[in-house]
Order: structure tokens, then C-alpha cells, then sequence
């Protein structure tokens, strides 16, 4: 599928889909998830019945109502360990956070990498918050910039003339899942789903690997 030759009404359709994935995944990785939130995910799979079998929603369900347990503040305990273990340190995090760990090895922040991301987010006027404290190349920020262009793109989609610049929205997050996000997510990925102990980040690699492998027939 390719965004250019798409109607706009395809578009909008793929912006919508892309908004729920990518603010999921920008939510879950962009920081550890406090008790009630693990709670609430995990009870709320166990209580819905999923239809999308084969999607990447139908596996996040049923990878997380299997982690439904008798004692679930302490599975929420131990998510908020494995996130510190696989992420941050204080020993050599198993799964960096940031492309630059994976596309240059280097250990250290606002590498090159860095900057091309940055550059990239200048060419659409998005500026993240946390500028020149935190670098751009973390997951959650560039599927939060992801997220970003998805809610330009639904609505310009609806905006009389808005087509022309829904569609480059469209080309621009698959150009960024291209360039950036998809030369390290997967490696990302593997890595949490292989050493995650608690089987909850885990989870939602298995969730970010399944919605990578469907954007790449988009972003071909």
C-alpha cells in the first residue's frame, strides 16, 4: 500500500489506525507504568473478548491476559524492576531506549543519530518539551512524534483542500518509520521480548514487532 496513491479516505482510515498504535506504544515505553495502570491493562484483557485474532491487538490482549495473577501489586512491583533492568541501568540497560544505541553503538546521548532525528521532527515544527535535557532518538518520543502527524493527518483529512498535505503527513511517517524508527525497533524489540522477566514489556514488544511488520507494506 502505498500513501500516495491512497484516496484520502484510506488515509484517514490509516492515520486513525496509526494514532491508537503509536500513542500505545509511545505511552508504554516513554516511561515505567505506575500500579494502577498495569492493573487496569491486564484486567481489561482478561475481561475482553478480542476478535482480531492475528492482529497486533488480538496478540497484546491475549499476551497480557496471561499475566492476570492472584497477586497483581506485586506483578505491578516487579514491572516497575524489569522496566529499570531492561532501560535504564543502573548497569548497561539489556534494551537501550534510543535509535543511537543500536544504529551506531554509541553509549552515550545527542549523538549523530540524534541530531538527524531532530532535523527531522524541525521539517514539521514539532519540538519536543524536554529539548536539549532528553534526547529526540528515544522510542517513545519519535512513535509520540509518530502519534503527532497522525492527529494532523485525521484532521486535515476532513478540512476542504486539506488532501495534498494529509497525503505528505501520511509519506512523512512513513518516510520516518523508513529512515529511523525501523533501521532499530525490531532489534529493539527482540531484545525486551528475549529478557523481559515479568512478561509485561514483553508483551508489548510482541505488540510493536506485529504493528512494524504491517507498516512495512505500507512504507515499502
Amino acid at each position: 500500500m502505498d500513501a500516495a496513491k491512497m484516496t484520502t479516505e484510506e488515509i484517514a482510515s490509516l492515520a486513525s489506525r496509526r494514532l491508537d498504535r503509536f500513542g500505545l506504544i509511545a505511552d508504554v515505553f516513554s516511561k515505567e507504568s505506575p500500579e494502577n495502570v498495569v492493573k487496569d491493562v491486564v484486567r481489561q484483557a482478561s475481561r475482553v473478548c478480542w476478535e482480531g485474532h492475528g492482529s497486533p491487538e488480538g496478540t497484546l490482549a491475549l499476551g497480557l491476559r496471561s499475566l492476570s495473577c492472584g497477586d497483581m501489586a506485586a506483578f505491578a512491583t516487579q514491572t516497575r524492576t524489569e522496566y529499570a533492568r531492561l532501560f535504564l541501568g543502573p548497569r548497561a540497560p539489556v534494551a537501550p531506549l534510543h535509535e543511537s544505541a543500536y544504529v551506531s553503538g554509541a553509549c552515550r546521548m545527542f549523538t549523530e543519530e540524534t541530531m538527524a532525528v531532530r532535523s527531522f521532527y524541525e521539517r514539521f515544527g514539532w519540538v519536543m518539551k524536554a529539548r536539549n535535557r532528553e534526547p529526540e532518538d528515544s522510542i517513545g518520543t519519535e512513535f509520540e512524534f509518530l502519534r503527532n502527524l497522525s492527529v494532523r493527518c485525521m484532521e486535515l483529512s476532513f478540512r476542504p483542500g486539506g488532501e495534498e498535505e494529509t497525503r505528505e503527513l501520511a509519506e512523512a511517517q512513513s518516510e520516518f518509520l523508513r529512515i529511523h524508527v525501523m533501521r532499530w525497533a525490531h532489534e529493539f524489540a527482540r531484545r525486551v521480548v528475549e529478557n523481559d522477566r515479568s512478561g509485561y514489556y514483553a508483551a508489548w514488544a510482541r505488540f510493536l514487532a506485529e504493528v512494524l511488520r504491517e507498516e512495512e507494506s505500507v512504507c515499502a
